[in-house]
């Protein structure tokens, strides 16, 4: 893995803070080396740790990518990208400060926070609006997500969740075998994923339920067998047990057996919601965000003077040093030739050097060449030269005859027979093969040069008849267009016509309903769900423990129900739900409210007085 200083460059983004390191690769946040500043920030998850399988991840990644731009949603991280830098694969999202999933539950140092049921279940809620978001990755992998696991969720200090990873479980179900793997992901994946199956949508169900049950007892089920984890949970928050309908509802989605689990992420969203929203909790994003901000104020502040800092990095000298770096050597001057040595003996190749295979070269136009030269030398195989010579015979033996001692006759040799050339080596056998070859050939390339006429002539009428077709076919698409076009233009203009008729009936009925209700004045008491504009917190003020509850540490939400002013102070306060055992926390509550200020309720322009709800929680 990856462990180079920082800040560093990663292709086309400066790697400027790591957040977190697992089986998988680390976590960092980086900004983008295009512009004059480093903004935009990304979250960037590299796959270099030991437990990623590339050979599985890159075809996993190959998929994916192309159904980013088709999953859209508020629970989807935005800017998703997938990409490999000097063969690391990575995925990045668009940067939120806040923290992922696992670094919330057990923080750097592995003791985590506990969080109240109501932030918990609109956790698990957004996390089931991003599955059913990624009902595309689905047609491509079998499932949403794939690989849902607190790593992959993002919850920002805003009180946001979001999720990413999507496509990419084919790819990093392979790095299970891997004990570190293992041990960090295989509590939140379905058993049967973990036997070999594929992923499913009912597998990412008993993800996000795996996820939830964590979130609520503080402790990551056991590996395959959430559901038997069930018995005996507590909350993490102050040690009461599971609530009953909660435990319902996490059994449809950890059951073991795939045929008894829920499979529709949309039903099993709309069970959640029933506790969510018609139960005794008050969940929001702005909840969440002030817990967020209550339990990490200081760590807030610092990633927020990190990232101010981070914007004054000016990226051009690291891509100048990047693209020195990369500049080319400056050319050795070539080594002097050796002088040539001959050779004797046996024919080789040279020491030290590797034989070229020659390319073999096909037929012209199907007949081979060596067929041509077979032919030629069959025709005049069958002529036979043969040149004689016509040089004098040899003189006979002189027949020597008695001289005296001093004159002896010497005898005249005989003149050499002039050579006779007979068979292949006779020029004019010779002669006349070459030409017979020559007149094979000519025939040879009048015979390809017919043949690729032919296939000329074929391809020019195939291209005419496709571009025939194609002209075709483009005719008959604009001519179904402009139908569609026209047929749409019907459409709209009859939709356009209704759609004003029922402006018209709803502005009479309005119009009549308005003058049947009287009108709404300054100071009335009007339900929250029927104001234009709900009280907002402006002014906040922390409620102090008690000294019981210091000394006994008692933890939890304190639920209080405010009747805001149309002044924006609280005009009533009651206790709907107070910690257990009640250690006075209520009444430190009601003392803060007291002094907290909102802007009033509106209905129809005018200042009304509301109940809300209030959550304060407490951790000591």
């Amino acid at each position: 893995m990856t462990t180079q200083a920082l800040p560093r460059l990663f292709g086309p983004y400066l790697l400027t803070k790591s957040l977190s390191v697992d089986a998988l690769g680390a976590t960092y946040r980086a900004g983008t080396t295009s512009g004059p500043s480093l903004r935009p920030f990304l979250l960037v998850k590299t796959f270099d740790g030991e437990a990623v399988d590339p050979k599985a991840l890159l075809p996993a990644m190959e998929t994916a990518v192309e159904y980013l731009e088709e999953v859209r949603g508020q629970a989807v991280a935005k800017g998703a990208v997938l990409g490999i830098v000097d063969e690391v694969p990575f995925a990045g999202i668009e940067y939120v400060p806040g923290q992922t999933l696992d670094r919330l539950l057990r923080g750097g140092s592995g003791d985590g926070v506990a969080l109240p049921i109501e932030h918990a279940l609109l956790i698990a809620e957004k996390i089931l609006i991003g599955l059913e978001a990624g009902k595309a990755f689905a047609r491509a992998t079998g499932a949403p997500h794939g690989f849902l696991v607190p790593a992959f969720v993002n919850v920002s200090n805003d009180g946001d969740t979001r999720i990413f990873g999507a496509g990419l479980g084919p790819g990093l179900l392979p790095s299970l075998s891997h004990p570190k793997a293992k041990a960090a992901f295989a509590p939140y994946l379905a058993p049967e994923v973990l036997s070999g199956a594929k992923p499913s949508a009912s597998a990412d169900l008993y993800s996000t339920s795996a996820i939830l049950l964590e979130c609520l007892t503080g402790k990551a089920p056991a590996p395959g067998a959430a559901e038997e984890s069930l018995a005996g949970a507590v909350l993490a928050l102050n040690g009461n047990p599971l609530p009953e309908d909660i435990a319902r509802l996490l059994a449809r989605g950890l059951a073991r057996d795939p045929s008894r689990r829920e499979g529709d992420a949309t039903a099993y969203k709309k069970a959640l919601g029933k506790l969510l929203y018609a139960g005794p909790y008050a969940p929001s994003t702005f909840n969440l965000a002030f817990f967020m901000h209550q339990q990490f104020d200081k760590a807030i502040d610092e990633e927020r003077r990190q990232i101010g800092s981070e914007e004054q990095i000016d990226p051009k000298p690291f891509l100048a040093a990047e693209a020195a770096a990369s500049r080319p050597a400056a050319a050795r001057p070539a080594p002097a030739a050796m002088p040539s040595v001959p050779r004797f003996g046996i024919e080789g190749t040279a020491a030290g050097t590797t034989p070229g295979t020659a390319a073999k070269k096909g037929g012209l136009g199907g007949i081979p060449i060596a067929a041509v030269a077979a032919a030629a030398v069959a025709v005049i195989a069958g002529v036979v030269f043969i040149l004689r010579g016509t040089g004098k015979p040899a003189p006979p033996t002189a027949t020597p005859t008695p001289v005296p001692v001093a004159a002896v006759e010497t005898p005249t040799p005989a003149p050499p027979p002039t050579p006779v050339i007979v068979g292949k080596d006779d020029p004019a056998f010779q002669a006349a093969l070459q030409a017979k070859l020559q007149e094979e050939m000519k025939k040879v390339q009048d015979q390809i040069a017919k043949e690729q006429d032919a296939a000329a002539r074929k391809r020019q009428a195939e291209l005419e008849r496709a571009a025939e077709e194609s002209r075709k076919a483009r005719e008959a698409e604009e001519a179904a267009r402009l139908a569609r076009e026209r047929a749409d233009q019907q459409e709209a203009a009859r939709l356009a016509k209704e759609a004003e008729e029922a402006r018209a009936r709803e502005e009479a009925a309005r119009k009549a309903a308005e003058a049947a209700v009287p009108k709404t004045k300054d100071g009335d008491l009007v339900d929250v769900a029927q104001v234009d504009r709900p009280p907002n917190a402006v002014r906040v003020v922390k409620p102090d423990p008690t000294m019981l509850a210091r000394q006994r540490r008692i933890s939890g939400t304190v639920l209080m129900r405010v009747l805001v002013s149309e002044n924006g102070k609280a005009e009533k306060i009651e206790v709907l739900r107070d910690t257990d055992p009640k250690v006075g926390l209520a009444d430190a509550c009601e003392r803060a409210l007291r002094q907290w200020e909102w802007t009033p309720a509106t209905k129809d322009g005018k200042r009304v007085k509301t109940w809300i709800a209030v959550p304060i929680p407490f951790r000591l």
